[in-house]
């Protein structure tokens, strides 16, 4: 414990499970294993960690951990119960607790796609781990097929809205799953949604899970005029994506340029 500093999030984490009478214990580089209930859940407090870097708000990290309380995670090692809440994540490839023993795919340099499950009630997202395709006794490939399926899904009731700005059409995404906005770009159902009004291959910038821009590619020039707002939303939000431009084609996702490029 932190004598002469404050707390670190983990150590007010490890507090908050004690309060609650919940076994612990923490693998994998920073991985929490927690015993709640019949349940076991592994948690990654990596998001967590980050948003209480920037606002130093101990009551969140609380109640977090309350939420843990609740039968959220309910059925989760039935395989019939949780495929249909499972879906993939776009996040950063800097976790300082790396991917190992996780259900992922390389997207670029700086992104992975994780794969991952909801809990029933849609309110926290759990990265799969190797070992649940065990308990579940599934293949990785029957995982990722039907996170793709759920993830086409996803963007079948997702709305593709437009504002022109200077005869440019810019492109928002809306959807109920928001967690999952940024990731709809990795689905194979995104060039449907957004083709129609602004051609294929697009550029996109989704400095968030929740916030997505897409524009057409014969307007790169516009891009520019997107910088103050990605920056904002990539260091405002608890949960970042990325300050890159995005190309998103048939070749996949490429990074085009940055934001705020990283020194080398």
């Amino acid at each position: 414990m932190s004598t002469f500093s404050n707390p670190t999030a983990d150590e007010l984490f490890q507090m908050e499970l004690a309060k609650r009478n919940l076994p612990f214990a923490i693998i994998n580089d920073g991985l929490y294993k927690i015993q709640i209930g019949d349940v076991t859940a592994t948690i990654n407090l990596e998001n967590i960690r980050r948003n209480y870097k920037r606002d130093n708000d101990a009551d969140a990290i609380a109640r977090f951990a309350g939420q843990l309380e609740t039968n959220a995670f309910n059925g989760i090692q039935n395989w019939e119960a949780v495929k249909s809440l499972v879906r993939f994540s776009i996040e950063p490839s800097d976790y300082e607790s790396g991917f190992d023993n996780l259900l992922y795919e390389a997207v670029t340099e700086d992104l992975v796609k994780i794969f991952v499950f909801t809990s029933p009630d849609g309110s926290r997202i759990s990265w799969i781990t190797l070992s649940m395709l065990a308990d579940w006794n599934v293949t990785r490939e029957t995982v990722v097929s039907q996170a793709n399926t759920n993830m086409n899904q996803l963007v079948a009731d997702t709305l593709f809205e437009i504002e022109e700005i200077d005869g440019v059409k810019l492109g928002m995404l809306t959807t109920n799953e928001t967690p999952f906005k940024a990731s709809i770009i990795l689905s194979e159902q995104f060039r449907e949604l957004v083709s129609p009004t602004h051609g294929w291959p697009v550029y996109v910038v989704a400095p968030a899970r929740d916030f997505v821009y897409v524009v057409p590619r014969e307007h790169r020039d516009f891009l520019g005029r997107l910088g103050a707002v990605v920056l904002r939303e990539y260091n405002e939000s608890g949960y970042p994506v990325t300050r890159d431009v995005l190309e998103v084609g048939d070749e996949g996702v490429t990074a085009i340029g940055s934001f705020a490029p990283k020194s080398r």
